[in-house]
């Protein structure tokens, strides 16, 4: 999140002009928010369809851009593989900072890239374990069909590094190198600018666009999972189970609902089993269900089962709690971004810390 927040709004205050930080943070924390407490989790994956769509149909935008330049762009030194080629060959690589062998832009030997390396697949797999974003939407998905999205999503996900990062990565250093001289700072590099700046040179005005699209769908997509993420922990993880169960005296083994066993116990054989129906089965959930569909009041009738409406009615609370909960970690969001802004944590270093940690 602190990734896509630093990212995002260094984008954004450099692509629109006179956008304070401030300002970019607020739109991104109205644009993460804004959808994701009116569509819950639900919103985020048929958002995510739309957006990863958007996304790759501007990725290859720009890649067909760089490397065919159908309209023959007179900004675009490019055109085609070669030319990309020749254009990095004669740039030389800071060999003392970056590892590379011979100072190349081109090499496979690289201290830093290896580095790099290792940080990337320790990070991500640490992500992909660890992280409740990941582990919400597994949940919520069909195990047979869960499983095949995840393998399928995981190696449809290595078009996006492999063509932009590596597109706008070598289109930046073309254009540096028929300049003589580059085009950005080191700092600005480390912010994440290289892409924008690519975009903006080949593409003018539309490229801006592009960018600023992309860099919104992959705010939209990832921080609202991230936000619904902290919040189901906050709410499902914490104060549902220490600060308000709904019943603080449940011993291991009884039913929630009727508080008795769910099998005999050995110092109580003859104790009464739970023997409540499941909602599936019944007929009071049903007719709870059909009113509140036919009611058109804001408010809902509440819940009449004598069996599963106490819990019922404790679950949309704790769902009302978890709304405010995203409000409150949104707004969060910004101040967060802000820090980072102040005290001058670029992507890079975010990226490296992430991952080491």
């Amino acid at each position: 999140m602190m990734s896509l927040t630093i990212a995002g709004t260094a984008v954004l205050n450099s692509l629109v002009a006179d956008l304070s930080p401030e300002l970019a943070a607020m739109l991104l924390a109205s644009v993460i928010g804004g959808y994701t407490l009116i569509g819950g989790l639900g919103a985020t994956f048929y958002v995510s369809y739309f957006n990863t769509a958007l996304i790759f149909v501007l990725i290859l935008m720009l890649v067909v851009e760089v490397f065919y330049n159908p309209f023959n762009n007179p900004e675009n030194p490019f055109g085609s593989s070669e030319s990309v080629f020749e254009f990095i060959s004669c740039w030389k690589a800071p060999e003392e900072k970056m590892g590379n062998s011979g100072g190349s832009y081109l090499t496979f030997f690289s201290s830093g890239g290896l580095v790099f390396g290792i940080v990337n697949i320790v990070g991500n797999f640490g992500t992909v374990f660890c992280d409740q974003a990941y582990w919400q939407s597994s949940v919520a998905a069909k195990p047979l069909q869960g499983v095949w999205g995840f393998i399928s999503g995981g190696l449809v996900w290595f078009a996006i590094p492999f063509t932009l990062a590596t597109t706008m990565g070598l289109a930046y250093l073309g254009l540096s190198s028929a300049q003589g001289s580059p085009l950005l700072t080191e700092e600005d590099v480390m912010k994440g600018l290289a892409a924008p700046l690519v975009a903006q040179k080949l593409l003018g005005t539309t490229g801006e666009y592009a960018m600023l699209f992309l860099i919104l769908m992959a705010v939209m997509s990832t921080g609202s999972a991230e936000v619904i993420a902290v919040s189901s922990i906050v709410i499902y993880d914490v104060y549902q189970a220490y600060i308000c169960p709904f019943k603080p005296d449940l011993k291991d083994g009884q039913c929630i609902l009727c508080s008795k066993f769910l099998r005999k116990q050995k110092d109580n054989e003859d104790g009464q089993l739970c023997d409540c129906k499941s909602t599936a089965k019944c007929e009071a959930c049903a007719t709870d269900t059909i009113t509140r569909v036919k009611s058109t009041s804001s408010v809902k009738p509440h819940y009449t089962c004598e069996t599963h409406g106490e819990y019922k009615e404790y679950q949309e609370h704790l769902l009302n709690y978890k709304n405010w909960c995203i409000v409150i970690c949104t707004f969060l969001s910004v101040p967060l971004c802000l820090f980072c802004w102040a005290v001058n944590l670029n992507l890079a270093w975010t990226y490296y810390f992430t991952g080491i940690l």
